[in-house]
């Protein structure tokens, strides 16, 4: 069964992106399929894997609001069996964009129900904030991974 995590909190700055590639990188690492879903408009998981996140052709944005299958937008990364759902700034607009859509809550999970055989692990990389695209990775996910600093402002975040 493939694991399915989110890492999410709506303060920025706490680690998310951080924590997301060196989780799955380390998973990777010891042999297991891992894809990494860049669900942050930022994009900072999708460039810290050196890919332009300018140039792409398709990315999170066309499997949320186009229904693009992840299969046709997901590239391989440096890293041995660890694939990514790269981002770029056209996201922001999908909070937006997926407002009249029909059960837009759920098309991460959707797509992503179609690749999973593909991966022991799933890890999505949450935007700091508690739109769509946030509630989509949280739809999407099994498990829920909240970074935090040791401090009195990130944890009423």
């Amino acid at each position: 069964v493939t694991r399915i995590l989110a890492i999410a909190n709506q303060k920025g700055g706490v680690g998310k992106t951080t924590t997301a590639i060196s989780v799955a990188t380390n998973i990777a690492l010891a042999g297991q399929r891992t894809l990494l879903v860049d669900a942050d408009p930022q994009g900072n998981a999708t460039t810290g894997f050196g890919i332009d996140s300018r140039t792409l052709e398709s990315s999170t944005y066309n499997v949320l609001v186009q229904q693009l299958p992840i299969g046709a937008a997901r590239v391989a990364t440096v890293v041995n069996g660890l694939d990514l759902l790269p981002s770029n700034l056209d996201l922001a607009g999908a909070e937006i964009e997926l407002v009249p859509m029909f059960s837009r809550e759920l098309r991460l999970r959707s797509a992503i129900s179609l690749i999973a055989d593909d991966y022991d692990y799933i890890l999505i990389d949450c935007p700091p904030s508690l739109g769509m695209v946030t509630i989509n990775s949280l739809a999407a996910a099994h498990e829920v991974v909240i970074p935090v600093q040791c401090e009195y402002y990130a944890l009423e975040g």
